[in-house]
Protein backbone atom coordinates (compact mmCIF):
# COMPACT_ATOMS: atom_id res chain seq x y z
CA UNK A 1 0.00 0.00 0.00
CA UNK A 2 1.15 3.61 -0.87
CA UNK A 3 0.45 6.77 0.12
CA UNK A 4 -2.18 8.74 -2.12
CA UNK A 5 -3.73 11.73 -3.02
CA UNK A 6 -6.97 11.38 -0.94
CA UNK A 7 -8.47 14.39 -1.71
CA UNK A 8 -9.30 13.16 -5.18
CA UNK A 9 -9.81 9.10 -4.96
CA UNK A 10 -13.49 9.00 -3.97
CA UNK A 11 -15.01 12.19 -5.57
CA UNK A 12 -18.63 10.63 -5.28
CA UNK A 13 -18.04 10.78 -1.12
CA UNK A 14 -21.40 12.21 -0.15
CA UNK A 15 -22.24 15.99 1.73
CA UNK A 16 -21.16 15.59 4.99
CA UNK A 17 -24.51 16.49 6.82
CA UNK A 18 -25.85 13.44 5.10
CA UNK A 19 -23.53 10.67 7.47
CA UNK A 20 -24.36 9.59 10.90
CA UNK A 21 -21.19 10.87 12.11
CA UNK A 22 -22.52 14.40 11.05
CA UNK A 23 -25.77 14.27 12.07
CA UNK A 24 -24.97 13.48 15.72
CA UNK A 25 -22.59 16.08 15.83
CA UNK A 26 -24.92 18.80 14.38
CA UNK A 27 -25.25 22.03 16.43
CA UNK A 28 -28.83 24.56 16.31
CA UNK A 29 -27.46 27.73 17.17
CA UNK A 30 -29.80 29.83 20.00
CA UNK A 31 -32.04 32.72 19.15
CA UNK A 32 -30.15 35.52 20.88
CA UNK A 33 -27.52 34.01 22.24
CA UNK A 34 -24.12 34.62 20.11
CA UNK A 35 -21.83 31.48 20.24
CA UNK A 36 -24.12 29.18 22.10
CA UNK A 37 -25.39 25.89 20.37
CA UNK A 38 -27.76 23.26 21.41
CA UNK A 39 -26.79 19.45 20.83
CA UNK A 40 -28.12 16.07 21.68
CA UNK A 41 -25.29 13.66 22.59
CA UNK A 42 -26.53 10.64 20.93
CA UNK A 43 -27.18 7.14 22.38
CA UNK A 44 -25.06 6.19 19.75
CA UNK A 45 -21.92 7.26 21.22
CA UNK A 46 -22.66 5.61 24.10
CA UNK A 47 -19.32 4.32 25.80
CA UNK A 48 -18.45 1.91 29.09
CA UNK A 49 -19.11 4.97 30.98
CA UNK A 50 -21.25 7.60 29.76
CA UNK A 51 -20.80 9.40 26.17
CA UNK A 52 -17.59 9.13 24.49
CA UNK A 53 -15.14 11.74 25.05
CA UNK A 54 -13.76 11.80 21.52
CA UNK A 55 -17.45 12.86 20.54
CA UNK A 56 -17.60 15.14 22.43
CA UNK A 57 -14.13 17.04 21.21
CA UNK A 58 -15.63 16.35 18.02
CA UNK A 59 -18.60 18.77 19.07
CA UNK A 60 -16.54 21.36 20.52
CA UNK A 61 -14.41 21.38 16.96
CA UNK A 62 -17.87 21.84 15.01
CA UNK A 63 -18.75 25.06 17.37
CA UNK A 64 -15.00 26.49 16.56
CA UNK A 65 -15.33 26.43 12.87
CA UNK A 66 -18.95 27.66 12.78
CA UNK A 67 -17.60 30.80 14.93
CA UNK A 68 -14.63 31.32 13.12
CA UNK A 69 -15.84 30.10 9.41
CA UNK A 70 -12.55 31.21 7.23
CA UNK A 71 -10.29 28.66 9.00
CA UNK A 72 -9.91 25.08 10.56
CA UNK A 73 -9.01 23.44 13.88
CA UNK A 74 -5.17 22.43 14.06
CA UNK A 75 -4.77 21.75 17.83
CA UNK A 76 -7.41 21.34 20.19
CA UNK A 77 -7.27 20.30 24.45
CA UNK A 78 -9.81 19.09 26.43
CA UNK A 79 -9.87 18.75 30.15
CA UNK A 80 -12.93 16.02 30.34
CA UNK A 81 -14.46 17.42 33.92
CA UNK A 82 -17.88 14.99 34.43
CA UNK A 83 -19.46 12.15 32.66
CA UNK A 84 -21.48 13.47 29.33
CA UNK A 85 -24.74 11.61 29.47
CA UNK A 86 -27.68 10.72 26.79
CA UNK A 87 -29.93 13.94 26.12
CA UNK A 88 -29.71 17.70 25.48
CA UNK A 89 -26.64 19.92 26.12
CA UNK A 90 -25.23 23.18 25.44
CA UNK A 91 -22.42 24.25 24.00
CA UNK A 92 -20.98 28.02 24.17
CA UNK A 93 -18.10 29.21 22.33
CA UNK A 94 -15.99 32.76 22.38
CA UNK A 95 -12.74 33.61 20.45
CA UNK A 96 -10.02 34.66 22.90
CA UNK A 97 -8.57 36.22 19.91
CA UNK A 98 -8.78 36.48 16.17
CA UNK A 99 -5.02 37.41 14.32
CA UNK A 100 -4.71 37.69 10.39
CA UNK A 101 -4.34 33.70 10.33
CA UNK A 102 -4.68 32.52 13.55
CA UNK A 103 -7.45 31.97 16.05
CA UNK A 104 -7.41 30.95 19.56
CA UNK A 105 -11.19 29.32 20.69
CA UNK A 106 -12.52 28.22 23.95
CA UNK A 107 -15.92 26.12 23.71
CA UNK A 108 -17.56 24.66 26.78
CA UNK A 109 -19.62 21.77 26.90
CA UNK A 110 -22.81 22.34 29.46
CA UNK A 111 -24.93 19.68 30.60
CA UNK A 112 -27.89 20.08 33.65
CA UNK A 113 -26.38 23.17 34.44
CA UNK A 114 -22.81 21.86 35.19
CA UNK A 115 -19.50 22.51 32.86
CA UNK A 116 -18.54 18.62 30.93
CA UNK A 117 -15.80 19.50 29.21
CA UNK A 118 -13.85 22.34 27.98
CA UNK A 119 -11.71 22.77 24.80
CA UNK A 120 -8.94 25.74 24.10
CA UNK A 121 -8.28 25.22 20.33
CA UNK A 122 -5.92 26.94 17.72
CA UNK A 123 -7.55 27.84 14.03
CA UNK A 124 -5.55 28.14 10.98
CA UNK A 125 -6.19 29.65 7.84
CA UNK A 126 -4.69 28.05 4.54
CA UNK A 127 -1.03 29.11 4.56
CA UNK A 128 2.19 27.64 3.06
CA UNK A 129 5.11 27.34 5.33
CA UNK A 130 8.29 25.12 5.59
CA UNK A 131 7.25 21.58 5.72
CA UNK A 132 9.02 17.75 6.21
CA UNK A 133 7.41 15.09 7.24
CA UNK A 134 8.86 11.49 8.47
CA UNK A 135 6.78 8.38 7.63
CA UNK A 136 5.49 6.75 10.61
CA UNK A 137 4.19 3.20 9.67
CA UNK A 138 2.49 1.58 12.08
CA UNK A 139 3.34 -2.41 12.13
CA UNK A 140 0.26 -4.05 11.14
CA UNK A 141 -0.57 -6.80 9.24
CA UNK A 142 -2.23 -5.89 6.04
CA UNK A 143 -5.94 -5.19 6.58
CA UNK A 144 -7.22 -7.99 4.34
CA UNK A 145 -5.36 -10.42 7.12
CA UNK A 146 -6.65 -8.30 10.63
CA UNK A 147 -10.53 -8.59 11.63
CA UNK A 148 -13.04 -6.91 12.07
CA UNK A 149 -13.23 -5.85 16.13
CA UNK A 150 -15.48 -7.84 18.17
CA UNK A 151 -16.54 -5.99 21.63
CA UNK A 152 -17.32 -8.42 24.36
CA UNK A 153 -19.43 -5.76 25.71
CA UNK A 154 -22.55 -4.13 24.06
CA UNK A 155 -20.68 -0.18 23.53
CA UNK A 156 -22.03 1.72 20.74
CA UNK A 157 -19.23 4.08 20.59
CA UNK A 158 -16.97 1.63 18.64
CA UNK A 159 -19.28 0.40 16.11
CA UNK A 160 -18.94 4.37 15.05
CA UNK A 161 -15.84 3.39 12.82
CA UNK A 162 -15.29 0.71 10.30
CA UNK A 163 -11.92 -1.13 12.13
CA UNK A 164 -9.81 -4.03 11.50
CA UNK A 165 -7.49 -5.72 14.46
CA UNK A 166 -4.73 -7.06 14.08
CA UNK A 167 -6.17 -10.74 15.39
CA UNK A 168 -2.86 -11.41 17.30
CA UNK A 169 -3.59 -8.25 19.28
CA UNK A 170 -6.80 -7.71 20.00
CA UNK A 171 -7.18 -4.98 22.59
CA UNK A 172 -9.36 -6.08 25.95
CA UNK A 173 -7.64 -9.30 27.26
CA UNK A 174 -5.59 -7.99 29.20
CA UNK A 175 -2.68 -10.00 28.57
CA UNK A 176 -0.03 -7.93 26.52
CA UNK A 177 3.59 -7.54 27.36
CA UNK A 178 3.07 -3.83 26.29
CA UNK A 179 0.24 -1.51 27.08
CA UNK A 180 -0.72 -0.43 23.26
CA UNK A 181 -3.38 -0.15 20.85
CA UNK A 182 -3.54 -0.33 17.20
CA UNK A 183 -5.17 -1.16 13.77
CA UNK A 184 -6.93 0.06 10.64
CA UNK A 185 -9.97 2.38 10.93
CA UNK A 186 -11.68 4.42 8.23
CA UNK A 187 -15.40 6.42 8.28
CA UNK A 188 -18.32 4.33 8.50
CA UNK A 189 -19.69 6.10 5.91
CA UNK A 190 -17.52 8.14 3.09
CA UNK A 191 -16.74 11.34 4.24
CA UNK A 192 -14.05 13.55 4.21
CA UNK A 193 -11.35 13.16 7.46
CA UNK A 194 -11.94 16.64 8.67
CA UNK A 195 -10.64 18.46 11.76
CA UNK A 196 -14.28 17.23 13.60
CA UNK A 197 -13.79 13.11 12.57
CA UNK A 198 -10.00 12.65 13.39
CA UNK A 199 -10.09 14.86 16.77
CA UNK A 200 -13.03 11.94 17.66
CA UNK A 201 -10.98 9.12 16.29
CA UNK A 202 -7.71 10.17 18.11
CA UNK A 203 -10.10 8.61 20.85
CA UNK A 204 -11.60 6.09 19.41
CA UNK A 205 -8.95 2.88 19.99
CA UNK A 206 -9.67 1.10 23.34
CA UNK A 207 -7.57 2.48 26.01
CA UNK A 208 -4.04 0.84 25.74
CA UNK A 209 -3.95 -0.34 28.95
CA UNK A 210 -6.94 -2.53 28.73
CA UNK A 211 -4.32 -5.08 26.76
CA UNK A 212 -2.13 -4.96 30.03
CA UNK A 213 -4.02 -4.86 32.90
CA UNK A 214 -7.60 -7.39 33.59
CA UNK A 215 -10.35 -6.72 34.57
CA UNK A 216 -9.76 -3.27 32.67
CA UNK A 217 -8.12 0.08 33.94
CA UNK A 218 -6.93 3.21 32.85
CA UNK A 219 -9.98 4.19 30.26
CA UNK A 220 -10.68 7.22 32.27
CA UNK A 221 -9.74 10.33 30.25
CA UNK A 222 -8.32 13.48 32.18
CA UNK A 223 -6.88 15.55 29.24
CA UNK A 224 -6.83 15.12 25.30
CA UNK A 225 -4.46 16.95 22.84
CA UNK A 226 -4.59 16.43 19.36
CA UNK A 227 -3.27 17.89 16.53
CA UNK A 228 -4.28 17.91 13.15
CA UNK A 229 -1.83 18.10 10.38
CA UNK A 230 -3.77 16.78 7.43
CA UNK A 231 -7.69 17.57 6.85
CA UNK A 232 -10.50 17.36 4.47
CA UNK A 233 -8.57 13.95 3.08
CA UNK A 234 -11.02 11.15 1.31
CA UNK A 235 -10.00 7.56 1.56
CA UNK A 236 -10.54 5.60 -1.56
CA UNK A 237 -13.01 2.32 -1.39
CA UNK A 238 -9.84 -0.12 -0.56
CA UNK A 239 -7.88 2.75 1.72
CA UNK A 240 -7.43 2.40 5.27
CA UNK A 241 -6.06 4.52 8.11
CA UNK A 242 -3.53 3.16 10.70
CA UNK A 243 -3.87 3.59 14.22
CA UNK A 244 -1.18 3.01 17.07
CA UNK A 245 -1.85 4.16 20.47
CA UNK A 246 0.51 3.18 23.81
CA UNK A 247 1.07 3.53 27.22
CA UNK A 248 4.64 3.46 28.49
CA UNK A 249 4.53 5.08 31.47
CA UNK A 250 2.04 5.13 34.37
CA UNK A 251 3.05 6.73 37.68
CA UNK A 252 1.14 7.64 40.95
CA UNK A 253 -2.51 6.68 39.30
CA UNK A 254 -2.39 8.93 36.09
CA UNK A 255 -0.64 7.45 32.58
CA UNK A 256 0.37 9.52 29.38
CA UNK A 257 -0.70 7.92 26.07
CA UNK A 258 1.02 8.76 23.10
CA UNK A 259 -1.04 8.17 19.54
CA UNK A 260 -0.66 8.67 15.68
CA UNK A 261 -2.93 8.41 12.77
CA UNK A 262 -0.83 7.45 9.52
CA UNK A 263 -1.86 7.25 5.91
CA UNK A 264 -0.95 3.79 4.28
CA UNK A 265 2.90 4.44 3.86
CA UNK A 266 3.66 6.34 7.18
CA UNK A 267 2.78 9.66 6.68
CA UNK A 268 1.08 10.98 10.17
CA UNK A 269 -2.54 12.64 9.57
CA UNK A 270 -3.11 13.26 13.16
CA UNK A 271 -1.19 12.96 16.38
CA UNK A 272 -2.04 12.96 20.14
CA UNK A 273 -1.44 13.14 23.46
CA UNK A 274 -3.60 11.95 26.17
CA UNK A 275 -3.33 11.71 30.14
CA UNK A 276 -5.61 8.75 31.73
CA UNK A 277 -6.16 7.36 35.06
CA UNK A 278 -4.78 4.46 36.03
CA UNK A 279 -5.76 4.57 40.27
CA UNK A 280 -7.56 1.42 41.00
CA UNK A 281 -9.66 1.50 44.05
Amino acid sequence: MRDTDCSSARPEAPAVDTTEFDRTTALSPIDGRPGEFSVDLDPVWSSLVGIHGGYMCAIAVRGAELLATDRTVRTTTTSFLRTGQVGPATLTVRELRKGRTVSTVVADLIQDERLVITSRMTLFTERNGVEWSVPAPIDLPPPEKCERFQMPAPVSNFARVDSRWDPNRQPFFGSGARASASGYIRPLEPRPLDAAWLTMASDWFPPPAFARIAPPTGGVSIDLTTHIHRANLVLGDDEWLAGGFEIENSTGGLALERGQIVLPGGTVVAESLQTRLTAQG
